[in-house]
């Protein structure tokens, strides 16, 4: 799948501004440093010329070793599906979209009961994301709490492999043995361990610890990866007034640091690994101590990162289309747009945030359907205004005549569905005409749709051999478990 093509993206930053960032973050690195949890980090760090100190943990990284890792050859990172029509090339060129991922609250589509989120609820999720037009990787929405802690993680991927078929990507691997059975798993979909460094069905988050800190198991997880070929995002999260300074550029200048010193490590231990800059930079809400990520700020700040991150050869991860609205409605509409149109018209490579509302934490399955709807009107604002002779149409003009009607035309035809967006949610009846079809609200129609998408089948059905493979991973798990 293509993705969003982006005909003039918007820079929210200008050059001097891009330049600065850069350079402060650089200067941060060798003067103030990152702690970094991981010996195996640390090792790799002192082993290239950093400053390590082991009893701080605290690593400073010259300048000249962080260019180092940001000029080498630059990696392609493909999200591959198991529907090779459904991929995801992150080329720098295209914005991809991805639904929001971990949460722990589902509402019950029957009974609108809000409870902990279930198994059901993640593959009922999945086969709902199958059927937007707009949704390029799948990201496991809720885990399955139905299902013992130590064996949750694998139950949701592979849950998520019997429901879609697109780029399945999570973030739930703290421990290099969790990732090492995760890549087990994936392996067994793809054919062998070969395949999946070919073809890359997953791709794994790692979140930093804002300000300026890597977890040894976090990082000692996407080591792993790194080495099976799997595309690793490494994610920040400063938040501005909390964890980062309260200006944009300051946050930005945390996350960068951060970003590159997990860059410099990830590039030192598995040279040609895929990486990612994640970002969900969302300030605190100062009247209510919450995370404000359907906030402009949030979506301004994962446009920055994408500049600075292109700017370093990388493609951008940033979180988007993310709401504090507890109920789907006006609020969580205006959050999430608010959080995502800078996002897709900076040309952000991967946009995650759809579906959840809390600020990441509950499944609406009917949200799902009005994000995508959002989507799809910002696409429509990101294709721009092409500017040709075919569509200037003055012979056209000349043909219709002053007073004339251009709805019979076949250059009306030709050009609409590219021309106009066209809703599949938005009612632009008349009142009349609305009030007599039974005054339905947005919600009511995205209901409908997703009852129409429970309805379908899953689409590639894993094969009964592979679906027994991932079984037994998942009981080695609970073994281990068990017996610690």
């Amino acid at each position: 799948m293509s993705g969003i093509a982006l005909r003039r993206p918007y820079p929210i930053l200008d050059r001097e501004g891009l330049d600065r960032i850069h350079a402060k973050a650089l200067e941060g690195l060798e003067r103030i440093g990152v702690k970094v949890g991981t010996a195996r980090g640390r090792a790799a760090l002192r082993a290239a010329g950093a400053m390590v100190d082991d009893a701080t943990q605290v690593v400073r990284i010259s300048e000249g070793l962080v260019r180092e890792a940001i000029g080498r050859t630059p990696v392609r990172v493909a999200l591959a599906a198991r529907n090779p029509s459904l991929d995801a090339d992150l080329d720098f060129h295209h914005v991809h979209i991805c639904n929001d991922g971990c949460g722990p609250l589902a509402v019950d589509f029957e009974t609108g009961e809000r409870r902990l989120s279930t198994s059901g609820d993640l593959a009922r999720s999945a086969r709902v994301s199958n059927a937007l037009r707009n949704l390029h990787v799948f990201w496991p929405m809720v885990t399955s709490q139905d299902v013992p802690a130590p064996i949750r993680t694998f139950v949701d991927l592979k849950v998520s492999f019997e429901n879609t078929d697109k780029h399945v990507q999570f973030a739930t691997a703290v421990t290099a043995s969790d990732a090492r059975r995760l890549v087990a798993m994936a392996a067994a979909v793809a054919g062998d361990e070969r395949a999946l460094r070919r073809r890359p069905i997953v791709s794994s988050v790692h979140t930093s610890i804002a300000p300026l800190q890597h977890d040894a198991g976090n990082m000692d997880a996407a080591f792993v990866f790194g080495e099976a070929g799997v595309p690793v995002a490494i994610f920040t999260m400063p938040s501005p007034g909390a964890s980062g300074p309260v200006t944009l550029a300051g946050s930005l200048t945390v996350a960068a640091m951060e970003f590159l010193s997990g860059l410099v490590m990830c590039r030192l231990i598995n040279p040609g690994c895929p990486v990612i800059w994640g970002a969900g930079i969302a300030p605190l809400d100062m009247k209510t101590t919450t995370r404000a990520g359907g906030s402009p700020e949030h979506g301004m700040a994962g446009a920055a990162v994408t500049q600075l991150a292109h700017a370093f050869g990388v493609p951008s991860l940033c979180g988007g289309f993310d709401c504090t609205a507890v109920v789907p409605g006006s609020q969580a509409a205006m959050e999430k747009f608010a959080s995502g149109a800078s996002l897709v018209l900076g040309g952000a490579d991967l946009i995650v945030g759809t579906g959840l509302l809390e600020d990441a934490r509950t499944l609406w399955l009917e949200q799902l359907f009005i994000d995508d709807e959002i989507v799809g009107m910002l696409k429509r604002i990101a294709d721009g205004i092409v500017v040709d002779e075919e569509r200037i149409a003055l012979d056209l003009i000349e043909k219709v005549g002053i007073g004339g009607t251009f709805l019979g035309q076949r250059h009306t035809m030709k050009h609409l569905r590219t021309e106009q967006f066209l809703p599949a949610l938005v009612d632009r009846r008349s009142f009349d005409l609305w009030a007599a079809d039974g005054r339905r609200s947005m919600e009511d129609r995205a209901r409908d749709r997703v009852r129409e998408a429970l309805a379908r089948p899953p689409p590639m059905p894993l094969d009964p051999d592979v679906a027994a493979r991932l079984d037994a991973l998942i009981e080695e798990a609970r073994l281990e478990a068990s017996a610690a």
